[in-house]
């Protein structure tokens, strides 16, 4: 994949759009080296980090056409619901429209809902956060579970999200009625059949 320096700069534009991702004190020398790089360099980047999305489709589009791999917890009709691969806590998910919108709709607002109280159940955080992104201009929301004062953004292996991803979809164990003992068990008298 040969890209033009036009194109590079349009990478370049988009990766310092993503710089409220990283911690506000690495910001500025990220920035400086996004900057700094060349087309070539720019092209390397991608190749080495796999973003062969970017100058072209929109990561979450190719998500929800089923043409990128993810870890799905949840969809409906008009939404899909995924582990983010790099989490800043255990469960971080994203909720995202299928269709590529400005704004985040109802829908997914009403998925994102019922996602937070399956990671409640499943993996019992303090408490929940909801956040509006807007990522390639692909409106969505994150999920982030909280767990006291933890919260840094790492890259989560594969086995750690089908695991993860595993524990959430697990259906919860219906635990069999244990029958309450009695003095005496209620003698339940059988008839004769009825002769019409």
């Amino acid at each position: 994949m040969t890209i033009t320096h036009e194109e590079a700069s349009k990478i370049k534009k988009h990766l310092l759009s993503q710089l409220d991702n990283f911690p506000e004190d690495k910001q500025a020398q990220i920035a400086e080296q996004i900057n700094s790089m060349t087309t070539e360099q720019v092209e390397e980047f991608i190749k080495q980090n796999n973003l062969t999305h970017l100058g072209q489709q929109c990561i979450f589009c190719s998500i929800a056409a089923g043409k990128t791999p993810s870890y799905k917890i949840g969809s409906d009709k008009n939404n899909i619901a995924i582990l983010e691969i790099n989490p800043e806590t255990r469960g971080h998910s994203l909720v995202l429209p299928k269709e590529h919108l400005d704004q985040v709709p109802e829908s997914t607002k009403l998925l994102a809902q019922h996602i937070k109280k399956k990671l409640q159940n499943k993996l019992n955080p303090d408490s929940i956060e909801i956040n509006e992104l807007k990522i390639m201009d692909h409106s969505l929301l994150e999920i982030v579970p909280l767990y006291g004062e933890e919260k840094q953004r790492k890259q989560a292996s594969e086995e750690e999200l089908q695991e993860l991803q595993e524990e959430i979809l697990k259906a919860k164990e219906i635990q069999p009625i244990e029958k309450e003992d009695t003095e005496e068990e209620e003698i339940v008298p059988i008839l004769p059949p009825r002769i019409p």
